[in-house]
């Protein structure tokens, strides 16, 4: 039985908000904020994580162009989407001006259009979101085009720190989306017996997280079972499981865009020798490090020590030891910040991220070792209810710890 809660029966007779008013307005104050202190006039968002952030809109359609426009000292935020997505924006949104724009008209020229309307005049600053994956290229330089004598600033990174710092609705948001990757991992080991393919084990995750509820994640699924645990990244494949054969999954739970992953190696049945040395290494540069978590830290310690107890295989270190999780779209929920060596980002209570250090493509083999992480006001916090000690799934289908 499904155990989802009917969060919509207030629609069509009202608003269906994520989050209360109160907490999206809180957010425009702290971005308005952002923006007078680095003298910006009109931030031009195009991340679906900063449409959704700061006006609740949560698309299908993230493909088509879409953007907010923020203009410093104003109260609310607008909107331009497609007319297949308008509808999404009467309940989801709490702002009062959507723009709309279908197929056959020029959506940059509209954008052109307001920018103006905005005062977008000479000497004026714009904000973009240089570093994200949905300002296309022709966007920009159309706006350098019409816009010649308006400075266009990159404010990616400030807009992704305003995220970073988690409301405490944010945080259950995460608690959730964690849960649902825990029972990721309890379908797996629930399912797992001689001769079941990785298909096999994805088809029992798959249905296990639907039916309690969890949405879509943002990345595919990894579950890639001996030689192919070594590729480090790989979606599951029709290959069959065998005894003995290392398992690298990362599976991902989601709760109104937030993503929560676990990220993890186990071993079908009994670890050899040589998995269960690496194992031990890898599981010391995860809980080594996590005692250095708490406001005050630097992201950089946490790489730096998680890197040296793993030095005798720098060469198999192909990932940093981390990044900031919440809300996220494709093609990956990895935010702000790095937990790697030179980002010296100093750690404050509401931060979330992932800490998943690896030995990786090592004699055909990748050993990870991961949770979400919650700073604290005294230390960190997991998210997650996964066992730690996890690592051999003995006789195949024994029962979850």
């Amino acid at each position: 039985m499904s155990a989802q809660t009917n969060d919509m029966k207030q629609h069509p007779n009202g608003k269906v908000l994520t989050f209360a008013l109160r907490e999206f307005e809180d957010r425009i104050s702290r971005l308005d904020a952002m923006l007078q202190k680095e003298e910006v006039d009109i931030y031009l968002g195009h991340a679906p994580e900063s449409l959704n952030y700061f006006t609740g809109f949560d698309p299908l359609g993230i493909y088509l162009y879409e953007c907010v426009f923020f203009q410093t000292g104003a109260k609310e935020p607008s909107l331009l989407t497609h007319k297949a997505e308008k509808e999404l924006t009467v309940f989801q949104c709490w702002i009062s001006e959507v723009i709309i724009w279908t197929h056959g008209h020029d959506p940059v020229q509209v954008t052109i259009d307001k920018l103006r309307a905005l005062g977008a005049t000479a000497g004026k600053r714009v904000g973009l979101e240089m570093a994200n994956w949905y300002l296309r290229a022709d966007l920009y330089k159309a706006l350098t085009v019409a816009f010649p004598e308006v400075e266009f600033v990159d404010v990616t990174q400030k807009i992704m720190r305003l995220r970073t710092i988690k409301s405490p609705t944010e945080i259950e948001c995460m608690r959730k989306a964690a849960g649902f990757s825990d029972l990721a991992l309890e379908a797996m080991a629930e399912i797992l017996h001689p001769g079941i393919s990785e298909l096999d084990v994805l088809a029992a995750v798959q249905s296990k997280l639907a039916l309690a509820g969890s949405e879509y994640p943002t990345l595919p699924f990894i579950i890639a079972s001996g030689w192919r645990s070594g590729t480090f990244h790989a979606v599951p494949s029709s290959k069959i499981i065998e005894a003995g054969d290392p398992i690298l999954f990362e599976f991902t739970g989601s709760w109104k865009r937030y993503n929560s992953n676990l990220c993890r190696t186990v071993v079908a049945g009994k670890a050899s020798d040589r998995l269960l040395d690496l194992w031990k290494i890898n599981y010391e540069s995860f809980w080594r490090p996590f005692e250095l978590i708490r406001p005050g830290a630097s992201a950089s310690d946490i790489d730096r020590l998680s890197r040296e107890i793993r030095g005798d295989y720098a060469d198999y270190i192909v990932a940093r030891a981390g990044f900031g999780m919440g809300l996220s779209y494709p093609p990956t929920f990895a935010q702000f910040p790095d937990i790697l060596v030179g980002d010296e980002t100093i750690l404050e209570p509401g931060m979330i991220f992932s800490l998943e250090p690896s030995i990786s493509q090592f004699e055909g083999v990748t050993i990870s070792y991961g949770y979400n992480i919650l700073v604290t006001e005294t230390g960190a916090e997991i998210l997650h209810n996964a066992p730690k000690d996890l690592f051999e799934i003995p006789a195949w289908s024994a029962p979850w710890p």
